[in-house]
């Protein structure tokens, strides 16, 4: 099950199933994967899937099939699930009966690794999709000049800053986005700025008001620490009430899950 180095057409994490061939490829180097609960998701014997339901990093998307195939699909689903086990991986969906047609998301965790998460989906023997998410940041390349120019075109600026699920501790790209803020502010000693936090709509309204303020504040103390004067910094925690996408699909909240930077009188 594994692919071949020199195997440029599967994953190198996973090959497809003897006999099977590629149909469609896609791969992003960032992209956000969703689940939907009404259609997706396995449920039996009374258990729940209790996992994430989106996905960001780096997304490859592969449609397997094969005309005529002999293979049934639990044998798929099995031949999946003990490859990735091997590989030091779980299935953290709900274990499936005979019918494995639902999306099956399976974690892989490798020490000094970033985590992978496999979502595999067998609807017809003939063909199945297979979708790999490498986890990582959204590589952060603004630039303290971007911040400087969109603050003195419209009184504000954006971020997207990455952080863990309900954590509010920076990660590597957003220590990076720090760093260009303190540029932009000690090339404006004038310059005030109230760092807004803001968060999408899933949880309470309450948590994510309380998580976009830690996020906030989080941000002003990485900025001060780079020698920027406190009293020019003020945190706000915004939570969800102002979106600036559609927060029912997983593209609009990644766009709701920001910084803004504005700018104060």
């Amino acid at each position: 099950m594994w692919a071949a180095d020199s195997d440029e057409r599967d994953h190198p994490l996973l090959s497809g199933m003897p006999g099977f061939e590629i149909r469609s490829k896609s791969a992003k180097a960032f992209d956000a994967v969703a689940l939907d609960p009404d259609y997706d998701l396995h449920e039996a014997k009374g258990a729940k899937y209790t996992g994430p339901m989106s996905f960001e990093g780096k997304v490859t998307r592969i449609t397997y099939a094969q005309p005529g195939s002999e293979r049934s699909k639990i044998e798929i689903f099995r031949n999946y699930k003990a490859a990735i086990e091997k590989l030091g991986g779980k299935l953290i969906s709900v274990p499936p009966d005979a019918d494995v047609s639902g999306q099956q998301v399976f974690r892989i965790e490798q020490p000094g690794k970033a985590p992978v998460s496999v979502l595999l989906k067998v609807p017809y023997e003939s063909e199945y999709y297979l979708t790999i998410v490498e986890h990582q940041a959204m590589a952060q390349s603004v630039q303290a000049g971007q911040l400087a120019k969109e603050i003195g075109s419209s009184g504000f600026a954006t971020l997207y800053i990455n952080f863990d699920t309900n954590q509010a501790v920076l990660k590597d790209d957003g220590v990076a986005a720090v760093k260009e803020i303190a540029v932009l502010m000690k090339q404006s000693p004038k310059l005030k700025l109230s760092i807004e936090g803001h968060t999408d709509n899933v949880g309470s309204a309450a948590d994510n008001k309380k998580l976009s303020q830690a996020r906030a504040e989080a941000v002003v103390k990485a900025v001060v620490a780079q020698g920027i004067d406190g009293k020019r910094l003020v945190a706000v925690g915004r939570g969800q009430e102002s979106p600036i996408a559609d927060n029912r699909n997983e593209a609009g909240r990644a766009k709701n899950r920001r910084v803004e930077l504005v700018k104060q009188s």
